[in-house]
Parts: structure tokens; C-alpha cells; sequence
């Protein structure tokens, strides 16, 4: 017997597969004005930032504490430095009544201890604010000074 034949069945070909064409690469001198943007104002690259120091980041939101304590000073007693750190003593004027008659004396109310770079930046604050209240000059005699 002889082998009965099946007839092959075609599958449908596939749709062709669209590919856009590909670009043609311009040549810098081929290039016409219109694809040349020229900025309004020339920008100066920034400068960089010297290699030891770190890039600056932006400075902590001031958070405003009501209930932060508040004192009174009539004098700065002593200003000293210790591993980077400035120390600022004030004093304030008080009777001692524990004693007849009563004597004044200076009696330190608080310190502040900030970082040098801190008190570099209070004081030129600090300097701007007097001079402009006219403020800008110590008095010559320290027992003006009230």
C-alpha cells in the first residue's frame, strides 16, 4: 500500500515588523544656523570649590522654641579659647544682701560655648547690627558702661 500523502498546510506569514528609517548623521559643518542655540547671556562656569573644603549644603530650618530660656547680662566677664571652642562669660550686677552693709558684686549668669566658625559669624553680625543703630563704637571709658 502506498502511504497516502498530506497535504501541507502553509501558515500565514507574519505581518512585516515596521522599523523607522535610520538618522542621518550631520556633519559639524553641515550643520545650518537655525540648528545652532546660542544662549541670551553667556554663563560663567561656577568655580569650583577647593578640593579640602566640602561642597556647602543648605543651612537647617529655624525651629523657634517659645520656651527657650532668656537671661540678662550687663557685662561680657571673660572670652576664652579651648580646642576650638570660645567661651563667653557673662555677668550681671546683684547686691549681695547676705552681708551689712550690702556689697554689689559681679555674678556670671551664663555661658555661651560655640564653635570658632560660630562666634566669627555672631561677632560680624553682631558689629553690623551696632553700626547700624549707631551703635558701632565702644565707649573709651569702660565705666560708661551701664
Amino acid at each position: 500500500m502506498a502511504a497516502k500523502k498530506t497535504p501541507k498546510t502553509e501558515l500565514p506569514a507574519e505581518p512585516p515588523v515596521l522599523e523607522p528609517p535610520p538618522k542621518k548623521k550631520k556633519k559639524a559643518a553641515a550643520l545650518k544656523a537655525e540648528d545652532v542655540r546660542e544662549a541670551a547671556t553667556p554663563v560663567a562656569p561656577e568655580p569650583a570649590a577647593p578640593a579640602s573644603l566640602p561642597a556647602a549644603k543648605p543651612a537647617p530650618p529655624l525651629v523657634e522654641d517659645l520656651m527657650a530660656p532668656e537671661f540678662y547680662a550687663s557685662d561680657v566677664q571673660s572670652i576664652s579659647l579651648v580646642q576650638g571652642m570660645i567661651s563667653i562669660a557673662f555677668v550681671s550686677a546683684r547686691y549681695d544682701y547676705s552681708e551689712t552693709p550690702s556689697v554689689l558684686k559681679k555674678v556670671v549668669v551664663s555661658r555661651i560655648v560655640m564653635p570658632a566658625a560660630g562666634a566669627q559669624s555672631m561677632a560680624v553680625r553682631l558689629f553690623a547690627f551696632l553700626n547700624k543703630n549707631g551703635l558701632g563704637a565702644a565707649p573709651k571709658d569702660p565705666k560708661q558702661i551701664q
